[in-house]
């Protein structure tokens, strides 16, 4: 037998060579992705998010809240009620105003004018950080017969006279920041009378507490119309001076501030008013209202 020579390869080692190059071509083939398509992407590394604050979205400006006007008087607060108490007939002599001067409350007092005691009357409680008004002496129903005390306001005067009269009590009665009428339930339901007076409390500054001594009074609407501040006695404290009465009376007042808002009182200076007075008002915040200045509710 010729053995085969040694530069040709064995028909074994050819087949061997042949299968390898046919597996490592299958095996190319089917790992190859199909034409067009990429191959898929590595998964991604696992990453941590970023924190985030938890925030609300505020709305547009234009639809925000806005704090809406004070629907209350200049008086009534929202939240607590509001009162304030006013001492008429001061000026008759010195210690009612001296004594009202002394208390820790804001209180006004009203002073006659053109009496013996009025200017120091105004001046103590000017002192005692008091807002004083004049009360105003007004003609009532009833007059002559009826009569209120000097500088009196009347029906029978012409414009000029009533405006005069009302700057001449003023005269005396020193740092009055508002004006009240005494009696007067024929004039504070004059129409022309309240005009009249209304002109010189706009040139003024003045405001108008109407004591309402009668239900016929266009005060307020005079007020209003010469754009005069103004507001209106809600309580009498003392038409009976005693003292369960008085008491009555300042809780009657403190039932009217909480249904309306706010309320004026007017008392006097009698002993057992201001008896009364010095010992509840500390305590009137204990019945949820707030004593404030009378200024202070005028609108």
């Amino acid at each position: 037998m010729k053995r085969p020579g040694r530069g040709r390869p064995s028909p074994a080692t050819v087949f061997f060579a042949l299968l390898s190059l046919a597996l490592a071509i299958a095996l190319y083939v089917g790992t190859r992705p199909p034409a067009g398509k990429a191959p898929p992407a590595p998964p991604p590394r696992a990453t941590r998010a970023a924190p985030t604050r938890s925030r609300t979205a505020s709305p547009p400006l234009a639809h925000r809240a806005t704090p809406g006007p004070d629907r209350t008087r200049p008086g009534a607060s929202q939240g607590v009620p509001r009162v304030a108490i006013v001492i008429d007939d001061l000026g008759n002599e010195l210690a009612p105003a001296e004594r009202i001067a002394s208390w820790k409350v804001p209180i006004a007092g009203a002073v006659l004018p053109d009496l013996r005691w009025s200017a120091a009357s105004a001046e103590a409680l000017s002192r005692g950080g008091k807002e004083v008004l004049l009360h105003l002496p007004m003609e009532p129903e009833g007059y002559p017969r009826v009569r209120p005390g000097p500088g009196l306001v009347l029906r029978s005067q012409n414009d000029a006279e009533i405006e005069r009269m009302l700057e001449d009590d003023l005269a005396t009665v020193p740092g009055a920041v508002g004006v009240n009428n005494h009696m007067g339930s024929a004039a504070t339901a004059d129409a022309r009378v309240m005009r009249a007076v209304a002109r010189v409390l706009a040139r003024r500054g003045l405001f108008f507490l109407d004591s309402r001594t009668t239900d016929a009074t266009v005060a307020e609407k005079a007020a209003e119309e010469a754009s005069v501040r103004a507001t209106s006695r809600r309580v009498f404290l003392d038409d009976a001076p005693n003292e369960d009465a008085i008491r009555g009376q300042l809780a009657e007042l403190v039932r009217r501030a909480k249904e309306e808002g706010d309320a004026v009182a007017i008392g006097h200076p009698y002993p057992v008013t201001l008896f009364v007075l010095e010992r509840d008002l500390p305590r009137l915040s204990d019945q949820g209202v707030k004593l404030v200045k009378v200024s202070e509710l005028v609108r």
